[in-house]
């Protein structure tokens, strides 16, 4: 059976959602495959008017996965501007490591993980010229039926921040948390989400805190609705630079052939 599907996307509302934190839990493949699986998607758009504007993208997510082990590799390349003026430009790369903390002759899977992660970007628009990171933790799903998955995780890690505008270098431990859900409401809705919160552990009132959370209904056997809200919240930014910086969109999907 062929189907193809095409997206209509009809923005009411949408801006430009950055943030020094990174949703790793919607670039994961939540499947049973073992071995590799991802997708590279690379793009370029220009418009001509008085001046020649152009975007580009590249995205690369990699993933394998064993019984026991996982990896994933996340690439993230963005930047649009014109022949004399750069309206953003950011980068990010990302690599995961995870080891399931399995019983020996257990029965059933553990629900619990060992992760290990390291990453790297810079960001024009947040004024970040490089953030580098390394930490570990443990992630847990605690719900795993038909109707929905759920996990908790907590890390900690260690940071290093470069600001472009005045070459100050920033330290840190940072103490991550996360809650992230995958929910069929019903046969017609399902709603996902991950909500992430990272006190500063010497300054519990430097946090980041970041939301991201998306409603799909199915209003017709060809035609989806769907809303997102993203939320990114800094206590203590880079000056110039706004604490609180949210998108949100609504679309439709409709489904041709079978």
């Amino acid at each position: 059976m062929i189907r193809s599907t095409l997206v209509i996307s009809l923005v009411l509302i949408r801006l430009v959602s950055i943030a020094q934190i990174v949703n790793i839990e919607n670039k994961r493949i939540y499947d049973d495959t073992l071995g590799w699986s991802g997708a590279i998607d690379a793009s370029m758009s220009q418009v001509k008017n008085d001046q020649l504007f152009f975007n580009l993208a590249f995205r690369t997510r990699v993933q394998y996965k064993t019984k026991r082990h996982y990896y994933l590799i996340l690439l993230d390349e963005q930047f649009s501007g014109s022949s004399s003026a750069t309206y953003s430009n950011s980068g990010m790369a990302h690599f995961r490591y995870a080891y399931r903390l399995q019983r020996k002759n257990a029965e059933r899977k553990s629900p619990w993980k060992w992760e290990s992660f390291a990453q790297v970007q810079y960001n024009s628009v947040l004024d970040l010229q490089f953030r580098g990171l390394t930490g570990t933790g443990l992630r847990w799903k605690f719900t795993d039926k038909d109707w929905g998955k759920m996990f908790l995780g907590s890390s900690v890690f260690i940071e290093h921040e470069v600001i472009r505008s005045s070459a100050d270098e920033y330290s840190d431990l940072r103490w991550s948390n996360y809650l992230s859900w995958y929910l069929n409401v019903s046969k017609k809705i399902s709603f996902t989400g991950a909500t992430y919160i990272q006190p500063n552990t010497e300054r519990f009132k430097d946090y980041r805190f970041m939301g991201q959370y998306a409603l799909l209904f199915s209003v017709f056997k060809r035609l989806d609705l769907r809303a997102e809200f993203n939320g990114f919240y800094d206590s203590a930014p880079v000056p110039g630079v706004n604490n609180w910086v949210y998108s949100s969109v609504f679309g439709i999907r409709v489904k041709l052939g079978e």
